[in-house]
């Protein structure tokens, strides 16, 4: 192999590959996206057998916090865009700013290996040298599927292979999980099963997406600014105003604060529950037969069980070893920088916000830290010590909650500021929204 010349290797077609590559292309930086699929798109690409979207699926964020730094989604679009919408938006934004030219389409990285001055990229049994390496494959791909003791004679399955409600027509339906695919999903089934229910560990605020006739992250957004705790509790209060006690339809109280585990957003769901075309079951400890086993004895039968719990993350293309791996979630400085050298991790982060558009931020740094590399090694150092010695807030005060998911979780509003506190520190002009 020759030695890598100024070029960057972005992994991944998606949101966080494409506002990468903008970023890039604004500063000079060569670069390719390497992307598995015909098109791009991410998880919004249903080409794709792995995307996790299905039928009824929108954005959670709104249009207006939501998309490309200076590519807005059009006004005349709903406050909450169909899938299919979100999807034409990303490929405009590829066509817009002639990102097709430094793509490769149908090209699966299947191993990367650091060298001396960079990596050497393995792509359809070929190896290319790059001097840096982008993984922006994004955490949505490898289904996390819980085992439980005993066997059951219904189906299990996970949602990421839910398109829609029709396979379920009067089946007895058990969801597992209650994040906004759960409830999307169980709301879809509840239109033509027998029956539908949710399985809980913990309770959840339900956020309705509209507040006083705004979306919910619009309504946050705006007003006075407040200390964390007072925000907190004001909104849960208007929470309580608005929605009232879901106690009495068998929701748990949540053992959490608002905004200490990922926010629920769904009008939908509310309506069924109370409308009683969804029913709230305790945590799953086993199967017997056609029963599912409860905690504290229960047992109920059903035909299908759907997993609505999450993803694993992966990077598969590099060696485990080289991450900083912490119970299945990786949260290096600022979920950006391990330390192998020339090497960015961009689309694994998980916030209380849209992450969509933390992307913007996230490649920002990132397109700066390589052009320093390039242009101004002393500066280069100087951004490796200051991410050493300094500890960024990103959770704002907030008490995650502990579990594996959680690991690495930040709040979106702080993680905005501490990206701007590195950028600062740098003297970098981001221009950048947020």
């Amino acid at each position: 192999m020759t030695p890598a010349d100024n070029r960057a290797a972005i992994i991944g077609g998606g949101p966080a590959g494409l506002a990468q590559a903008r970023a890039l292309q604004k500063l000079g930086i060569e670069f390719t996206i390497f992307e598995r699929n015909a098109q791009f798109g991410g998880l919004w690409n249903r080409d794709d057998p792995a995307s996790p979207v299905y039928d009824s699926a929108h954005l959670i964020s709104s249009r207006s916090m939501t998309g490309f730094d200076g590519f807005p989604m059009p006004e005349g679009w709903a406050d909450y865009p169909s899938a299919a919408l979100v999807l034409d938006y990303i490929q405009s934004f590829a066509t817009k700013f002639n990102l097709t030219e430094q793509t490769r389409f149908n090209s699966q990285v299947t191993h990367a290996e650091p060298h001396q001055t960079g990596w050497d990229i393995e792509v359809n049994g070929k190896i290319e040298r790059f001097r840096w390496l982008i993984a922006a494959n994004g955490s949505n791909w490898k289904p996390n599927l819980p085992s439980w003791p005993g066997s059951f004679s219904g189906t299990i399955s996970h949602a990421v292979g839910f398109s829609n409600e029709a396979e379920f027509a009067d089946q007895r339906v058990l969801v597992v999980g209650l994040g906004n695919s759960g409830a999307d999903i169980s709301c879809d089934i509840s239109h033509v099963a027998r029956r539908t229910a949710v399985s809980l560990r913990r309770g959840y605020h339900v956020i309705p997406k509209h507040i006083l006739g705004k979306p919910a992250d619009v309504f946050a957004n705006t007003g006075p600014p407040l200390p964390r705790w007072l925000r907190q509790r004001i909104f849960q209060g208007l929470l309580r105003f608005l929605i009232g006690d879901l106690g009495k339809f068998g929701m748990p109280k949540p053992d959490h604060r608002l905004m200490e585990t990922h926010p629920l957003l769904s009008d939908l769901f509310v309506h069924h529950l109370r409308h009683g075309d969804i029913e709230i079951l305790g945590d799953i400890v086993g199967f017997d037969g056609a029963d599912v086993l409860f905690v504290g004895g229960g047992r109920e039968a059903f035909d299908h069980v759907i997993c609505a719990t999450g993803f694993e993350w992966e990077i598969p293309y590099i060696d485990p070893a080289l991450l900083p791996w912490n119970r299945g979630r990786l949260a290096p400085p600022l979920s950006i920088f391990p330390e192998v050298n020339n090497l960015f991790l961009l689309s694994f982060i998980e916030s209380n916000g849209s992450s969509f558009s933390l992307f913007n931020l996230m490649s920002a740094v990132i397109a700066h830290a390589i052009d320093a590399e390039i242009n101004a090694p002393e500066t280069y150092e100087k951004l490796r010590t200051l991410l050493r010695e300094t500890t960024f807030d990103v959770t704002g005060g907030l008490k995650m909650q502990g579990t594996d998911r959680h690991v690495g979780y930040v709040d979106n509003r702080s993680y905005r500021k501490a990206l701007k506190k590195l950028s600062g520190a740098m003297g970098w002009q981001m221009q950048t929204q947020g």
